[in-house]
C-alpha cells in the first residue's frame, strides 16, 4: 500500500477534523470563494505539509486540537502560494485539472489566494500560540521573498549557479516544510532545540521534494504528474537539472542553451532537445546521488530525538517516500 495512504489510515480522525475545518473556513458569502475553494479541495494533493504538523505533534503525545488548526493554516498558506504561482507562471493544469486562473481568471485567483492567507492567520490566532504564530508568519515572509527572488532571476535570463538555486528553493519550498514540523513540536510544548531539529528535518525534506519536482518537469510524464511537463524550461526558469546538464556540456552546447535562455520564447523542440541531453548525460542518476547528503542529514536529525513511536516511524517513511519519487 502507498506510504501516504498508510499514514492517513493511522490519522483518519485527525484528517477528518482537518477536512471539516478547511471546509468551514472556505465558507463565504461570496460564491466565487466557495467555488474556487471547492475546486481546490477536489484537486488536493497528498497534504504532506499538514501531515508533518500532525505527525510531529503526535510524536510527543499531543492530544489537543490546536495542531489541526495549525495544520490547516499550513495548508492554506501552501494553497495560496499555488494559486499565486499559477498566475505568475501562467500554468494551465495542476493535479490533472485546469488551474483556477484558467477557469476563473488571474484576478480571482490572486484575490482568493489572499483570502486563504487571511484565513491562515485567523487559524494561527485561534491556536493560542504566539510562538507558532511568529514561526508561521516569518515563514510566510521568507516564502514570498523566495518567489520574488525566483522572478528576479527569471528576468535576468541567465544560467544561475547551484548556490543561487538552493537559496531560492530553501526559501520558496523548504521553509514551509520546515515550519510545518516546527509548529507541530511547538504546540506539543517542546524545547527550542527540539523545534529547531525538526524544522531542519523538514527543510531537508522540502529541499529533496523540490529538486525531484524540478527533475520531473524534465523527465516525468504529464499523465503521472497531473500537470504539464516542460513548463519550467518554457517559462525560462533555471532549475538544478538544467544547471547540472549545463556543467557537463561542451562550449558549443553551452552556448546553445544560453541562447535558449536569453530568447523571448522557447519551443517544444528546444525542450525535447534538452530532455534528450539529460537522458544522454544521466542527469537523473546525478540528482539521485546529489540527494544522498540531504537524506542522510534528515535521518541524522531525527536520530537526535530519543522518542520512539509509530509517528516518528511515519516521518522516516515519509522521507523515504519523497526520495523514491526520483527513481
Amino acid at each position: 500500500m502507498d506510504t501516504i495512504k498508510i499514514i492517513h489510515q493511522d490519522l483518519v480522525t485527525e484528517f477528518s477534523a482537518l477536512d471539516n475545518l478547511i471546509i468551514s473556513k472556505l465558507d463565504s458569502k461570496e460564491k466565487l470563494v466557495g467555488l474556487i475553494g471547492k475546486h481546490l479541495m477536489e484537486s488536493r494533493g497528498k497534504r504532506i505539509r499538514p501531515l508533518l504538523t500532525i505527525l510531529t505533534s503526535k510524536m510527543f503525545g499531543y492530544n489537543g486540537k490546536d495542531d489541526i488548526k495549525l495544520a490547516a493554516a499550513v495548508e492554506f498558506i501552501h494553497t495560496a502560494t499555488l494559486l499565486h504561482d499559477d498566475v505568475v507562471d501562467e500554468s494551465s493544469m495542476r493535479r490533472s485539472k485546469p488551474t483556477a486562473n484558467v477557469l476563473w481568471g488571474s484576478k480571482a485567483s490572486i484575490l482568493v489566494g489572499d483570502f486563504l492567507f487571511s484565513q491562515s492567520f485567523q487559524l494561527m490566532v485561534d491556536s493560542n500560540s504566539i510562538k507558532a504564530m511568529k514561526s508561521l508568519s516569518k515563514a510566510s515572509a521568507i516564502i514570498s521573498e523566495g518567489e520574488v527572488a525566483q522572478l528576479v532571476k527569471l528576468n535576468q535570463r541567465r544560467i544561475i549557479d547551484e548556490a543561487e538555486y538552493n537559496e531560492i528553493i530553501m526559501a520558496k519550498t523548504a521553509e514551509l516544510f520546515g515550519v510545518s514540523c516546527d509548529v507541530g513540536a511547538i504546540v506539543a510544548g517542546q524545547s527550542n532545540e527540539i523545534c529547531e531539529i525538526l524544522k531542519n528535518f523538514g527543510r531537508n525534506l522540502g529541499k529533496i521534494f523540490q529538486i525531484i519536482d524540478d527533475l520531473d518537469d524534465y523527465l516525468g510524464s504529464t499523465s503521472d504528474l497531473g500537470k504539464n511537463i516542460g513548463d519550467d524550461f518554457l517559462e525560462g526558469k533555471i532549475t538544478l537539472p538544467l544547471i547540472l546538464l549545463y556543467q557537463r556540456l561542451d562550449n558549443n552546447e553551452q552556448l546553445k542553451i544560453q541562447e535558449m535562455v536569453m530568447a523571448d520564447n522557447r519551443t517544444k523542440g528546444d525542450f525535447e532537445l534538452i530532455r534528450n541531453l539529460m537522458i544522454q548525460h544521466s542527469i537523473k542518476q546525478q540528482i539521485s546521488e546529489y540527494l544522498v547528503d540531504s537524506k542522510q542529514e534528515a535521518i541524522n536529525l531525527l536520530e537526535q530525538i530519543t522518542v520512539q513511536n509509530i509517528w516518528k516511524n511515519h516521518l522516516i517513511s515519509l522521507l523515504e517516500f519523497v526520495v523514491k519519487r526520483s527513481y
